[in-house]
């Protein structure tokens, strides 16, 4: 994906965007997660629907920066693992990852893969 791409869609949000932001992205995406950068596409890390939950019921607004909630320990892939299959392994193996990013070795996030990308669920 280009630079203009991955600042443009719903599987990827800005670490300055808030909770709602992320949300509104969850629910156009329908994977549960959204992945968190910088300006720069620096990766910061992932916000899921559970991280949403947990941090509004510990008093966070929808107006909370997601600099405040966002998991930093999410996995990620490389270039090369990418290329390599990896992906495929990840989501055969574990059920509930629905996104991973694809960072280079200066962790810029390049792209991001997407269990069933074709499909869609019904909301």
């Amino acid at each position: 994906m280009t630079k203009d791409e991955l600042q443009n869609n719903s599987f990827v949000v800005n670490i300055n965007n808030s909770i709602q932001d992320a949300m509104g992205a969850i629910t156009d995406n329908q994977r549960g997660t959204v992945v968190v950068v910088g300006d720069d596409l620096t990766f910061h890390g992932v916000v899921s629907d559970g991280d949403i939950r947990r941090a509004l019921l510990k008093g966070a607004t929808q107006l909370t920066p997601l600099s405040k909630i966002i998991n930093m320990s999410a996995r990620t892939v490389t270039e090369a693992e990418a290329k390599e299959g990896v992906v495929d392994e990840i989501f055969q193996k574990d059920n509930s990852v629905n996104l991973l990013p694809v960072v280079n070795d200066k962790n810029i996030l390049v792209d991001v893969a997407v269990r069933n990308p074709r499909e869609r669920k019904d909301i």
